[in-house]
């Protein structure tokens, strides 16, 4: 199979560099309108490449849309694509329909991962997620990405949609509330390492038990004296302290019967 990519970060670095390890599967084009990025992924994966859409080549079979969710409305607007082709993006807040006035053959490609550059991935347990316009179309794309991992998966869109935001507070929210709390450490003179092994423990503990069996914590003990004193410790962070008090809100009404 031919494949071009539009769009040359994170997302489409590793998945044009694994595709590209598939017998049968050439990277024809990586167009970006960073021409520096899109030069540099198709060196690895010796593939043309551009900064302009308009010098898109339609030498294809399947052309991947790893761009921003804002990028792809605006690139797919315009865009005029032989119908036997087959189109799909990457995102998880775009319906597979964004396609359906270009192409009857479209659908997407949905890795669940966080992706950096510098940092190489191990596929075969990465969920990939698969919708499809239709069965052909699915059984074309399932043959290619059942290569790649042994966790594929074919949902709808709003099944796609819902994950998304699952995976926003599982990822990013989780990230962010790590950051104030490597940032209290650091202001305090505190070694940020010395929390690892707890962050450790809390996801293990959340994928082991489930993470409503594994919540501890004042809130959920309906602790306010501790709660109080944590409040008042944020009293110069206001962000920071809204933040404290809407979380420990949930957990609390959430565990309330565990107490009574």
């Amino acid at each position: 199979m031919k494949i071009s990519f539009i769009g040359s970060g994170n997302v489409a670095t590793h998945l044009a560099i694994a595709l590209n390890k598939i017998s049968g599967v050439s990277i024809q084009q990586v167009i970006s309108k960073d021409k520096s990025h899109a030069k540099n992924l198709a060196m690895q994966v010796k593939a043309d490449y551009s900064d302009e859409l308009s010098r898109l080549k339609t030498n294809f079979d399947l052309l991947v849309f790893a761009v921003s969710d804002d990028a792809l409305v605006d690139i797919v607007k315009d865009l005029e694509i032989p119908d036997n082709r087959i189109l799909v993006h990457t995102a998880g807040s775009v319906p597979s329909t964004i396609f359906e006035n270009i192409t009857r053959k479209f659908g997407v490609i949905y890795p669940l991962q966080t992706f950096s550059k510098n940092k190489s991935v191990d596929w075969k347990d990465i969920p990939i997620l698969l919708t499809a316009s239709d069965e052909t179309t699915e059984k074309r794309l399932t043959q290619i990405t059942k290569q790649l991992s042994r966790n594929n998966h074919i949902i709808t869109d709003e099944q796609r949609f819902a994950l998304h935001v699952a995976a926003v507070f599982a990822c990013n929210f989780a990230n962010a509330a790590m950051t104030v709390s490597q940032q209290i450490c650091e202001e305090n003179n505190l070694d940020f390492n010395i929390l690892h092994p707890l962050i450790h423990e809390t996801f293990e503990k959340a994928m082991r038990n489930g993470p409503k069996h594994s919540q501890t914590g004042p809130a959920k003990r309906g602790d306010q004296t501790v709660m109080d004193k944590h409040l008042e410790f944020l009293s110069n962070k206001p962000v920071e302290k809204e933040m404290y008090k809407l979380v420990s809100r949930f957990i609390a009404d959430r565990y309330e019967n565990d107490r009574s």
